[in-house]
């Protein structure tokens, strides 16, 4: 497979689109029906750059889930073996979400319909998209977007973090150590290891919260991470650099849509928690305003098909500078809202009356 297929070889049905191409003679054409994953995973990214300069994908049904017995859905194509990336194909998309499940009379039925989810896309907008997605179903403004904007990578820096290797070891609860040895506001390794504290807040994740929270955990980077760094090779240290930094964050694995966080000074990072670094805080409340509005979760449903966001494709969103600026009011007062709510309760470390009893002694 790496040897005869090198574009195709994570799925032996990707070989078979290559050697359907092969097969086909200069100008003829090839058909096939399949699983929906060479559209948009990365491990297809070669073939699909291949397709577009040197195939022309002339019509495609996307059909869903139910459909020939496939749960992951299927999808029928038509592809004339000539380079044609300024030509525009025609796609229908027979579902409205992917958790749709289709029987074939709701197909021939929606099918039938000439108008419904009916899509014209130039070829060659897909290169402008990292990762040359088949996302046909964009609009062409947003389409345009990714050869217009500037890469988030340009304007923040984003990072991976530690790998501890052993939780269970190295992170506590913030209520379950001593408030003695912790240290909740340091802005530098250099502050933290001079403090002489054990436990510093850390981020991991969690659960879906935009805005602000999820502070719940701390990790003990006593002596400068003297015991995570003894615990290498099982450990990794990534960008250590960064830590203490504020940044914006995001859970790596969700359940759903990503949400945007802002956090302060003070905390490290873990690989699930990956983060983006900017030099200032308007840059930085810009930024979150815009990762967390309606645009760049539907770009980054374009190019993150799964329910990992990994930060290569969080880099590759474009930004518009303009959009970027407008946000920076908006942003501060949806964190300081978010704060509030978050320090409402007693799990948060800044928690200092109930709102109910305040409401009570009010009325």
């Amino acid at each position: 497979m790496k040897d005869q297929y090198p574009t195709g070889k994570a799925d032996l049905m990707t070989a078979f689109m290559i050697r359907a191409q092969e097969l086909t003679v200069h100008g003829g054409t090839w058909a096939m029906i399949n699983l929906p994953s060479w559209m948009s995973l990365k491990s297809f990214e070669d073939l699909r750059h291949d397709l577009i300069e040197n195939q022309r994908i002339v019509s495609m049904v996307h059909l869903g889930r139910g459909v020939f017995g496939s749960d992951f859905g299927s999808v029928a194509f038509v592809i004339d073996n000539v380079s044609a990336k300024s030509s525009r194909g025609v796609y229908r998309r027979l579902f409205e979400k992917h958790v749709d499940v289709r029987s074939v009379s709701t197909i021939e039925a929606l099918f039938s319909d000439s108008s419904y989810n009916r899509y014209e896309v130039l070829q060659e907008d897909f290169a402008a998209i990292p990762g040359s997605p088949i996302v046909y179903w964009l609009s062409e403004k947003m389409r345009g977007a990714f050869a217009t904007g500037r890469p988030l990578s340009d304007v923040a820096n984003l990072r991976q973090g530690l790998a501890t290797a052993d939780n269970n070891r190295f992170l506590r609860l913030w209520w379950e150590v001593s408030d003695n040895r912790t240290a909740l506001t340091c802005t530098s390794r250099e502050e933290a290891a001079s403090s002489g504290a054990r436990w510093f807040p850390y981020n991991k994740g969690g659960e879906f919260r935009k805005w602000y929270g999820n502070h719940e955990y701390v990790l003990n980077w006593e002596h400068d991470g003297a015991e995570i760094v003894d615990f290498k090779p099982r450990s990794v240290i990534r960008n250590p650099g960064t830590y203490f930094s504020p940044s914006v964050s995001w859970s790596k694995i969700s359940s759903g849509a990503p949400a945007f966080r802002a956090y302060p000074a003070g905390f490290i990072y873990d690989v699930a928690g990956t983060s983006m670094f900017t030099t200032t805080d308007r840059e930085r409340a810009g930024l979150l305003s815009f990762v967390n509005s309606q645009v760049a979760l539907e770009q980054l449903a374009a190019v993150a098909p799964t329910l990992n966001y990994e930060v290569g494709q969080v880099a590759g969103l474009p930004v518009a500078d303009a959009a970027v600026d407008n946000g920076v009011v908006r942003a501060a007062i949806a964190v300081d809202e978010a704060k509030e709510d978050w320090d409402d309760f007693e799990t948060s470390w800044e928690f200092a009356r109930n709102p109910l009893v305040s409401l009570f002694e009010r009325g």
